[in-house]
């Protein structure tokens, strides 16, 4: 098996196993509950600078105490954790977007940015992606948190391209040069730099859902940039 076969696989393994985690580990890391605090307003007393600053919740009819109260992040400054996350991108005009699978560690600078450090793995059946990132957000220190952000990714790529004249069995078929034969390639570094926006909603005091969308300008030109759909789950907790 060739070095480029095996990190495709390794990477769609990855990319499997990875989804599933994010379906399943939701239930199992918000304690297969419904989010905390859905029917009161004072949703993440589990927090004990939250809980101390609303020991004494707002009155019934303070309507406005009661929507701070419901709305209030700001008790996340300084959280830190880890997180995983799955996405789908077709770079350029590709037919055949990639999955991928992100993990990495994330922290609040202050309630309303936060910044991240993460490994990539990306793969359909042609092609791969294997690489790391970084970035910075800055959303309202909300419970639902609109958020626009910021980052770069770099890593190694491969590709494929038509092998119908080069006498090789490119696909292991025992069939040399057959129509429409592809031999894979390394692409060597590819990089890029990328707005995006999203949302943040918090399951839990220290459970975070995230759905985001960011625009990928790489390196290889403007024909390949492209959309990365993802959605996230991070679990955090206060630095000691």
């Amino acid at each position: 098996m060739t070095t480029s076969i095996l990190f495709q696989t390794t990477a769609s393994v990855l990319m499997g196993w990875g989804c599933l985690i994010v379906l399943f580990w939701v239930p199992s890391a918000a304690q297969a509950q419904l989010p905390s605090g859905l029917t009161k307003s004072r949703w993440a007393m589990d927090d004990p600078e939250y809980a101390e600053k609303y020991a004494h919740g707002a009155a019934k009819t303070d309507i406005a105490g009661k929507l701070k109260q419901a709305n209030d992040a700001r008790f996340v400054d300084h959280h830190s954790g880890y997180y995983l996350s799955a996405g789908l991108t077709a770079i350029g005009k590709s037919n055949n977007p990639l999955g991928s699978i992100e993990a990495g560690y994330t922290g609040y600078g202050a309630s309303f940015m936060t910044s991240r450090a993460g490994l990539i793995a990306a793969a359909n059946d042609e092609d791969y992606f294997l690489g790391g990132e970084i970035g910075m957000r800055f959303q309202t220190p909300s419970r639902l948190a609109p958020f626009v952000g910021t980052g770069l990714f770099t890593g190694i790529s491969s590709g494929s391209e038509p092998a119908t004249d080069d006498g090789i069995d490119n696909d292991d078929d025992g069939r040399i040069d057959e129509r429409h034969e592809e031999r894979e390639t390394f692409d060597g570094a590819l990089s890029a730099i990328y707005p995006e926006v999203g949302i943040h909603f918090w399951w839990t005091p220290r459970t975070r859902l995230t759905g985001f969308g960011r625009y990928l300008i790489t390196t290889d030109g403007r024909a390949n940039d492209a959309w990365y759909y993802g959605f996230s789950i991070a679990i955090l907790s206060k630095e000691h």
